[in-house]
């Protein structure tokens, strides 16, 4: 999430408690997935099969929009106690950056349905774990020697910078 710079957006209240940050990461999971299955359908049946590759950005926004509403209504009928945990995060998902930023890769990348679900159930649960290490080290940090001018998003966008420096030593990684 922090290497490929996929842009998560997200409410400053998302990240007040652990519980919060918990309940957003898995509304944006859920949504990263089922537009991921949506926008691997519609390029690889309608959008190659008409030739019409030029309107992927608003099928796939649209996509977006059509994975909130297929999973508001879905939990609501099916799972009425996730659906009220979640509601309210699934309307701050819509305008979620990486969520897009997910459907473009795997379209960019020809991956197959398979790799295009692992790749999307993957970026959600990093995003996830920053969400839930972002809200650990906000309750930890003691901003009584953090000067005044760094305090809030300042120290919260550095903290960010420092982890994708920190993260980018696995990114050129291989194990074998």
């Amino acid at each position: 999430v922090l290497v490929r710079c996929l842009g998560m957006g997200w409410p400053g209240k998302a990240t007040l408690t652990e519980e919060s940050a918990w309940r957003m990461g898995a509304s944006i999971t859920l949504v990263m997935v089922v537009t991921a299955l949506l926008s691997w359908l519609a390029n690889t049946f309608v959008l190659k099969f008409f030739a019409v590759e030029h309107l992927r950005t608003l099928t796939y926004v649209l996509l977006v929009l059509g994975s909130v509403e297929l999973l508001r209504h879905g939990l609501r009928l099916f799972f009425p106690v996730l659906y009220r945990n979640l509601n309210e995060y699934l309307s701050y998902v819509v305008y979620n950056c990486a969520v897009l930023g997910v459907a473009f890769i795997i379209t960019l990348r020809s991956y197959s349905l398979g790799q295009c679900l692992l790749y999307a159930l993957a970026s959600g649960v990093g995003i996830l774990g920053v969400l839930v290490i972002f809200t650990g080290m906000q309750d930890q940090a003691s901003f009584d020697y953090c000067p005044k001018v760094f305090r809030g998003l300042p120290i919260q966008l550095i903290t960010a910078g420092l982890m994708a420096m920190a993260l980018m030593g696995f990114y050129g990684l291989n194990v074998t």
